[in-house]
């Protein structure tokens, strides 16, 4: 959490997948509090969480490539590559999206949108 939060002041958002509910990702969160502030978040709202686009682009990428890859290591040379090269403009886009997402959401009582 160092790493990712240096200054102590990160915002870390989860999506309360029942992974990341474990009893040891939650001691994680208990003994890291001072580094960084765990955002609540409601469980099943991709619409919500721009990130689950961006997971959705790059798998497009690397279902695309051919041939795949062959090894783990390719892998994460692919994925770091596409990471690095997304668009800026997808990022202010998916960021300029958060209103209509969330007008949305409470539109469909919290269920399914277009997101």
């Amino acid at each position: 959490m160092a790493f990712v939060f240096p200054t102590g002041n990160g915002i870390f958002q989860q999506d309360n997948a029942p992974c990341h509910k474990a009893r040891i990702v939650l001691e994680c969160f208990e003994v890291h509090t001072e580094e960084f502030h765990l955002m609540s978040w409601p469980p099943n709202s991709p619409d919500l969480n721009p990130m689950e686009y961006i997971w959705d682009v790059m798998k497009r990428q690397l279902r695309a490539q051919t041939p795949p890859c062959p090894n783990i290591s390719t892998l994460r040379d692919h994925c770091l590559n596409i990471w690095y090269n997304l668009s800026p403009v997808m990022y202010q886009t998916l960021v300029a999206s958060m209103p209509r997402r969330l007008a949305a959401v409470l539109k469909a009582k919290g269920g399914a949108t277009r997101y």
